[in-house]
């Protein structure tokens, strides 16, 4: 049976955001999608989301979609989809979402190491999903090119329901009850992996030994703050590779993921600089002393 028609607006307009949009309206969902910039006037001027399969496709297809430059508290939202970054959630965005009818449910789907508490304290814990989108997403002149991922990483949801929506709109989701200790482990080990990326970008060429250990180490520094603060880390996988295992084992893993070059020419490699230095204060402003985070501080003063 499909699902009820949900009235949603997404918030963010870049790829993932876009992504989001195309399968739900497809699904026969109400969106808007919240945006600013040249995004929002190419949603305006093409009437929705371009997209093609591949970026060497020529065929585009057409989702209509709603495009505001801002979010009108006054209607029935069912849902607000954040996709936006972490260091975009500031206080006169809190106030909008805080202004939205009671009945609507707020799903922030980015990365983050800070207390979600935060979150569960300005808008209401039963009111606050979370969740983190496994997707691959560009634009490529404007055109959207995405995959949801549906085998390994794919997307987390902290809501039973939301997670039905979601994959009945042929986005494979999953549900998991413990975000906190989940995001914190993402977080970890995707501030090891993006700044050896964001590095191997900068240079045109794999990283040195020395800036994957570093890399490593911060990500295994995370980890450890992550029980510290006493979190699980989850998936247990993790817990073996940046953990347990030798540090050169992690080591190694970014050395030689830095010399696949359709990983590192991704063209979103060189946007991730910003977006890892968020995670990495999100990490220091979580650790109860400088000693915690030693590597993570080291890793953060080669870009700021």
């Amino acid at each position: 049976m499909a699902a009820e028609k949900k009235k949603i607006a997404i918030i963010g307009a870049g790829p993932v955001g876009c992504a989001f949009a195309v399968h739900l309206v497809k699904a026969g969902h109400d969106v808007t999608i919240v945006g600013r910039g040249q995004r929002l006037a190419n949603l305006e001027e093409n009437g929705g989301v371009l997209a093609k399969k591949s970026e060497k496709a020529t065929e585009i297809t057409k989702t209509p979609v709603r495009a505001v430059g801002s979010l009108d508290t006054a209607q029935p939202w069912d849902l607000v989809l954040l996709t936006v970054t972490e260091h975009q959630l500031d206080e006169p965005l809190f106030a909008t979402l805080k202004a939205c009818p009671k009945s609507t449910e707020f799903l922030f789907m980015f990365n983050t190491f800070a207390s979600l508490g935060k979150y569960f304290d300005v808008l209401g814990k039963e009111r606050c999903i979370m969740g983190f989108p496994a997707i691959k997403a560009s634009f490529y002149d404007g055109v959207l090119v995405h995959q949801f991922l549906s085998f390994g990483q794919i997307t987390i949801i902290s809501s039973p329901e939301w997670r039905s929506i979601f994959s009945s709109a042929e986005i494979t989701s999953v549900y998991e009850p413990d975000m906190q200790s989940w995001l914190r482990t993402r977080a970890a080990m995707a501030l090891g992996v993006m700044s050896s990326l964001v590095a191997a970008a900068k240079r045109k060429s794999g990283v040195t030994w020395a800036e994957a250990r570093l890399s490593a180490g911060a990500a295994r520094e995370g980890l450890t703050l992550t029980k510290k603060l006493g979190n699980d880390i989850t998936p247990k996988f993790i817990f073996y590779l940046g953990v347990a295992a030798p540090s050169f084992v992690l080591t190694g893993v970014l050395w030689v993921l830095t010399r696949v070059s359709s990983i590192r020419n991704n063209p979103q490699v060189p946007n991730w600089e910003r977006e890892m230095l968020g995670l990495a204060e999100s990490i220091i402003g979580a650790a109860p002393s400088g000693d915690d985070v030693r590597l993570i501080s080291q890793l953060r003063s080669k870009y700021v």
